[in-house]
């Protein structure tokens, strides 16, 4: 179990100060604009691989446990897994404003390449060159979505109960095809308690 849920960071200089207290910054509104703004610019191929990149790795917000533990909450609510992502960190940095700003951001690139490419499909989406592209672009959307997995998977508890919890989900959702909101009413209680035992172990 990690010392803090998402929902307790600690506080930290504004984004535009010096860091010298080794807490992750609490940024800005225009940082939450900026951010999720590249997010969904560069999110080609499925957005939560950029999306862990740049909160993560780049800026630091999250550590690769709390996105890890964070992205759970973001596929049981309603709506798509990074936008909620948005709205949460939104909220806890910015209030109400925060979140608008961080969802407002994520979906203005999209929007606009989406309707210009939609137009450019419904003109051209029948030539043989446009059908070669998409099957090229297949390839790295599904490394991007796996080097993502492993960077969790990384990120999980060691032991038993992971390993089992994991392949049960797994076989759950790739082979039986399973709902993914009931394999989580499922298996998210079985790891919640399998973690505090743990603890308490520990």
């Amino acid at each position: 179990m990690t010392a803090h849920t998402i929902s307790e960071i600690p506080p930290a200089p504004a984004a535009s100060e010096v860091n010298t207290s080794g807490a992750p910054p609490v940024p800005t509104s225009l940082a939450l604009f900026k951010a999720f703004f590249l997010i969904g610019l560069t999110g080609f191929g499925g957005v939560l691989p950029w999306a862990r990149r740049m909160l993560v790795e780049r800026l630091g917000w999250l550590s690769n446990r709390e996105f890890a533990e964070l992205l759970p909450l973001a596929q049981l609510l309603p709506g798509p897994n990074v936008a909620n992502i948005a709205t949460v960190l939104g909220r806890q940095y910015r209030g109400a404003k925060g979140a608008a700003i961080a969802v407002f951001g994520l979906y203005l690139a999209p929007t606009i390449i989406t309707v210009g490419v939609g137009y450019a499909y419904a003109r051209w989406g029948h030539a043989a060159i446009t059908a070669h592209l998409f099957a090229g672009l297949m390839p790295a959307a599904t490394g991007l979505v796996i080097a993502t997995v492993l960077k969790l998977v990384t990120s999980l508890p060691r032991g038993a109960a992971s390993i089992v919890l994991v392949t049960a989900t797994f076989i759950a959702i790739a082979v039986m095809k399973l709902p993914l909101l009931l394999v989580l009413a499922v298996l998210g209680p079985l790891g919640t308690m399998a973690m505090l035992r743990r603890a308490r172990e520990e």
